[in-house]
């Protein structure tokens, strides 16, 4: 970082652990003034009251030129995010013992078109249109913390070949519109494949997800498990008593091509329709805003496999097993709640916990958002976000290690 000034570091502004914590996760930035400035900045973003803008974290700090310096760190120095990601979760995986990899959708609202990846577009979470840069996350997630770790920025189509807004963002070429399940896996394979970290389960909402079942075809693929949110119309295979299936799901007095078949396939509402005197059970869980409050229903767990893409005469051999999920309010005759997962070997009432863990991550995510700043980034480069994301993302870090008393941040490993 050529022509950057000097910044008062000096041990009464930093205290010995917060420097360790700097010294590890910075350790593999190669020059001492990056390393003194990313303190600067997460200390900023520790402490800076309301707002976390580079002028108003530069003025909480001694030193009378920090605001330059912390604008050229974070915008135009070329450093690589990722290792500083990696060493975060490695250091949190020493302390905590994630419960779930939980995928999420994260909105930056915007005002103008020139921020990198900005566009006007429907949001699936907020279920509505903004415009916003739209991102996707996996957070390691506790009983008590969610914690994003990793992050794609969702290049939308109307970036893919416009040359003078791609310029003005740096947005690499690289970087080209790709379908959102395919962000959600990237984010994974950085974790479980080139950080080498062991995977907990994905805990992801494809309610809204047209190529859910590409998504979860490739969990599989990758021997990951998974829970996932789903609508009723998701379609599914259900092997065994097709005749009785079939006559539930037709029209009355027709058959429907799956009539002579030995599995029956269709949306999970039609599936349900052979369920509806099943014995359900009631499983209990605590409240994701006060755990002293435990809140029941009823469920009821139906074997399924991936559907067919077809009406073949003989069902393909040995598709993946999975379970659909299905949730009553107690005393109620409508389901509210579908989940599908890949993970047959847990207690009913550990997969009902996990699914809702993934609820809670939201106000998780938004806590954490408004306490460290993560969308009060102030630049437009594509570069640029992902390093504020990630520096966001560190003081919170170092925020949870302080409160859960882990050992001493100074005797986190280096990586190799």
């Amino acid at each position: 970082m050529t022509g950057m000034t000097a910044i008062d570091t000096s041990p009464e502004c930093f205290s010995d652990d917060f420097r360790d914590f700097c010294n590890y996760i910075f350790g593999t930035l190669c020059r001492a003034d990056q390393r003194r400035v990313g303190e600067t900045y997460l200390h900023g973003l520790l402490n800076c009251p309301g707002r976390k803008s580079i002028r108003r974290m530069a003025a909480i700090t001694p030193g009378r030129h920090s605001e330059q310096s912390l604008q050229q760190f974070v915008n135009q120095s070329p450093w690589d995010h990722e290792p500083i990601r990696q060493r975060l979760m490695t250091r949190l995986s020493r302390s905590l013992r994630p419960v779930a990899w939980v995928l999420e959708e994260v909105a930056f609202p915007k005002h103008g078109r020139h921020s990198a990846a900005v566009e006007r577009q429907y949001v699936r979470s907020l279920e509505k249109v903004c415009n916003c840069q739209l991102a996707i996350t996996v957070t390691l997630t506790t009983d008590q913390f969610s914690i994003p770790l990793n992050w794609r920025l969702v290049v939308p189509d109307s970036w893919g070949d416009d040359a003078d807004r791609r310029a003005r963002a740096r947005i690499p070429a690289s970087e080209r519109p790709r379908p959102y399940w395919q962000y959600q896996l990237e984010v994974l394979d950085d974790m479980a494949l080139d950080w080498g970290m062991r995977a907990a389960p994905v805990a992801v909402d494809a309610r809204q997800l047209a190529t859910a079942e590409v998504l979860f075809a490739s969990l599989e693929n990758r021997g990951l498990p998974y829970l996932a949110q789903v609508s009723s119309s998701l379609g599914v295979r259900f092997d065994g008593q097709a005749r009785s299936l079939n006559t539930l799901a037709s029209p009355a007095g027709t058959r429907s091509p799956w009539w002579n078949r030995p599995y029956w396939q269709g949306p999970v509402s039609d599936l349900l329709r052979r369920f509806v005197d099943a014995t359900r059970t009631t499983v209990g869980w605590r409240d994701a805003e006060d755990d002293t409050i435990v809140r029941r229903a009823q469920y009821l767990q139906i074997p399924v496999r991936p559907p067919a893409a077809d009406v073949p005469a003989v069902p393909p051999a040995a598709p993946p097993s999975r379970q659909l999920i299905v949730e009553w309010p107690l005393g109620k005759p409508q389901p509210r709640g579908y989940w599908l997962t890949n993970i047959t070997d847990r207690p009913l009432a550990d997969l009902v916990a996990l699914g809702k863990l993934r609820q809670r991550v939201g106000s998780h995510l938004e806590g954490f958002a408004d306490r460290f700043g993560l969308r009060d980034y102030e630049g437009r480069t594509f570069a640029g976000w992902h390093h504020h994301v990630t520096l966001a993302t560190a003081p919170y870090v170092y925020d949870i290690l302080r409160s859960t008393g882990a050992d001493e941040l100074d005797a986190a490993p280096a990586l190799t």
